[in-house]
């Protein structure tokens, strides 16, 4: 009765055995090779980030995933991310920008919001809402007013004219855009966010203007520690939405 148990068992570890290795296998080749293309990124050299820290941050992983699309689509475009620009009407505040992305139609100042759910909100509105399938709501700032302070930050710094600046709102592809108006900014997911950049537009800049762009703005890249810190305790200080 033993010997009998001993092998069912035995034969119980080894099907375990040759489904698991295999699986195990398959994971970390995935991991693998993700953990690998992030570290090419852009977004890694000019973060630092550790991949683990980036996956678990759902700010985070959003902005990286805007890097990657364009990555996939442009050889060695110019991105710049989280920027610590000098706040346009408020003196000794910043305002950071998610991503920014310059090619030959002007400068791309992209907000990213990596949510899920359904999300209702229109261009005029103060607050959008997000809504969860648990039935949870959660309110915030509408991220056109967000990323039009963003965009009067650059045009200030770069005294370039508005017609050089384009506003793109990024939402997750795990959300939907349920009831979201806006007729002057494009807010989209962010597969076809990604499609739309690439579409052909009138040529604006050329590539010196591009390089002096992006070297203007790379020394707001790599903000000190104290002057992020600054940045939150002014916007808990204002309870300002404003980031």
């Amino acid at each position: 009765m033993s010997q009998l148990l001993n092998e069912v068992l035995g034969s119980v570890f080894v099907a375990l055995l040759s489904f698991a290795v295999p699986l195990f296998l398959i994971c970390g080749t995935i991991v693998y090779t993700k953990v690998k293309r992030y570290k090419q990124s852009q977004y890694f050299a000019q973060t630092g980030h550790r991949y683990i820290k980036v996956v678990q941050d759902i700010g985070l992983y959003g902005e990286y995933r805007c890097v990657a699309e364009l990555e996939a689509r442009r050889l060695a475009p110019l991105i710049l991310t989280n920027l610590y620009l000098p706040h346009p009407t408020k003196r000794d505040r910043t305002t950071e920008v998610d991503v920014v992305f310059i090619d030959e139609s002007g400068v791309h100042v992209i907000e990213s919001k990596n949510y899920s759910g359904w999300i209702f909100g229109r261009e005029q509105d103060r607050q959008w809402t997000q809504a969860l399938s648990n039935r949870k709501k959660f309110k915030f700032y509408n991220p056109i007013k967000q990323n039009e302070l963003h965009m009067r930050a650059i045009e200030q710094l770069l005294h370039l004219d508005r017609s050089y600046l384009h506003s793109w709102i990024v939402f997750s592809d795990r959300s939907t855009l349920k009831r979201v108006e806006s007729s002057s900014v494009p807010v989209l997911n962010r597969k076809i966010w990604a499609k739309q950049m690439m579409a052909s537009r009138e040529p604006r800049l050329t590539a010196a203007e591009r390089i002096e762009v992006y070297e203007r703005l790379l020394p707001y890249m790599n903000a000190s520690i104290e002057v992020k810190e600054a940045h939150i305790d002014a916007i808990r200080q204002t309870k300002s939405p404003l980031g």
